[in-house]
């Protein structure tokens, strides 16, 4: 049974602020929202689990004196909002100043129209959700595969942004994400992803497919030693790439010296054919937002042109510390990237293999762990379908290798990119970015280790 707030959101968040400022707030800014998702996991060919989850939340943001003071609860009763109210007002008498102080952004503002965000056939989803995991199934062992298994999630979202400073704002989304990992006998893997705002895109058969595929191809194993190596790198695993890049745009991790975009600026940090951007405002994008957290209108950033680092994201805090204006990518604490966008190369995804002439092809990095954040030096597990490429061709499947490099030194390496992208979401995006738009890319010398004995 679904749970709804007992009065709107938007009267919830307006009620918030102006409760905010009579117990001796500066400024206040509230976001409601309430949340459905229905989840559905599978295992060994068949459904194991579904689940529904719904819940309404008050997150706040309150300063006063300078001080900066955030939080959130589940429970929306007046009584209890007033008292978390009272207590981060009187927290703000013991907290310090904020070094780089900025106030919220005067409004009103207007807000684009997006298209393609809410669906409603995402929204309701019912039984059909069982039909798209048993395609995604068939299609895995048609391929090749023995056993399927991963999860499909529906989700619908609706919030209400309101500021002290005449912000009045609320929006609505859904979204669908599968992931498929097949797998034909205990290591020969293979990973599918499908995901959108709405129906428009999902694929739960191609998913699955790709999936069986690669577990099919996985079977047949050769040898590799360590080394360095010319790499495809397929989607799921440029997602997670690029998930890395955008978090370390955000000037909140530049200022953390959690980036090794820290002082370069208007530096190639990349070779000059990528191109980074994120866009709010994309149709059937995960992330698409018309607004921020502080009440902005949101627009497509630029952050890597033709190889050269052009912005951080920021909030008003961040952009007040760099002496910049807000990208519009709050976040109260932290400005995030909302959906990356990498500009699509020419070749085919053949052709990229091919191009690789001898190398690897990684389709998915797991468990990305960083020696050095501010060098950018990491290392993580590549999985569910990687080959080597000999003359060209895919001659067998990998095993126990790790990439080992730098973010840095992969991005200015970056040769091709293939024509076709699609938008990634899966759970190994540790750094939170909602949607990676990626073509597979073809990187030189990536460096390849084997774990100590």
């Amino acid at each position: 049974m679904e749970v709804k707030p007992k009065m709107e959101l938007s009267e919830l968040s307006s009620w918030v602020v102006s409760k905010g400022l009579e117990l001796g707030a500066d400024e206040v800014a509230s976001i409601a929202s309430y949340s459905y998702s229905r989840q559905i996991r599978f295992a060994n060919n068949e459904v194991s689990i579904t689940n529904n989850w719904d819940s309404v939340s008050v997150s706040i943001l309150l300063k006063k004196n300078r001080r900066i003071l955030v939080s959130s609860t589940t429970d929306i009763s007046r009584e209890s909002i007033e008292k978390l109210l009272r207590g981060m007002v009187d927290a703000a008498s013991v907290v310090r100043e904020h070094e780089s102080y900025a106030p919220l952004p005067e409004g009103p503002f207007s807000y684009a129209t997006l298209r393609g965000v809410y669906d409603d056939r995402v929204a309701e989803l019912g039984e059909e959700a069982v039909d798209y995991v048993e395609a995604a199934i068939n299609s895995a062992l048609e391929a090749g595969a023995e056993r399927a298994a991963g999860t499909l999630t529906a989700t619908r979202l609706q919030y209400s942004l309101s500021t002290s400073r005449g912000v009045s704002a609320t929006h609505r989304k859904t979204g669908i994400s599968l992931m498929v990992r097949a797998l034909a006998d205990g290591e020969a893997a293979g990973m599918g992803v499908s995901c959108g705002a709405s129906l428009r895109d999902f694929r739960p058969e191609e998913a699955g497919g790709k999936a069986g595929e690669l577990a099919r191809m996985s079977l047949k194993v050769v040898q590799a030693d360590a080394g360095k190596y010319t790499t495809v790198l397929g989607r799921p695993a440029a997602a997670v790439f690029f998930d890395i890049v955008a978090g370390m745009a955000s000037a909140f991790y530049v200022d953390s010296g959690l980036s090794c975009f820290t002082d370069r600026l208007r530096e190639q940090v990349a070779s000059e054919t990528v191109y980074v951007y994120d866009d709010p405002l994309v149709e059937d994008g995960l992330g698409s937002t018309p607004f921020d957290d502080e009440g902005l209108p949101t627009k497509r950033n630029t952050i890597i042109e033709g190889g050269v680092l052009r912005s951080y994201l920021h909030n008003s805090i961040t952009a007040k510390r760099h002496g910049k204006k807000s990208t519009a990518n709050a976040g109260w604490i932290a400005p995030h990237a909302w959906n990356i966008i990498v500009e699509s190369g020419n070749y085919g995804d053949e052709e990229l293999i091919s191009e690789a002439r001898n190398g690897l092809f990684v389709n998915n990095m797991t468990y990305v762990r960083f020696q050095d954040y501010r060098a950018g030096d990491f290392s993580t597990i590549i999985r569910d379908g990687v080959f080597k490429i000999e003359n060209g061709e895919i001659v067998g499947a990998v095993r126990r290798l790790r990439l080992s490099d730098n973010v840095l030194h992969m991005l200015k390496h970056v040769r091709a990119l293939s024509r076709y992208s699609q938008q990634i979401s899966h759970w190994w995006m540790e750094w939170g970015t909602p949607s990676v738009w990626t073509p597979r890319l073809l990187i030189e010398d990536a460096n390849y280790t084997l774990p100590a004995r």
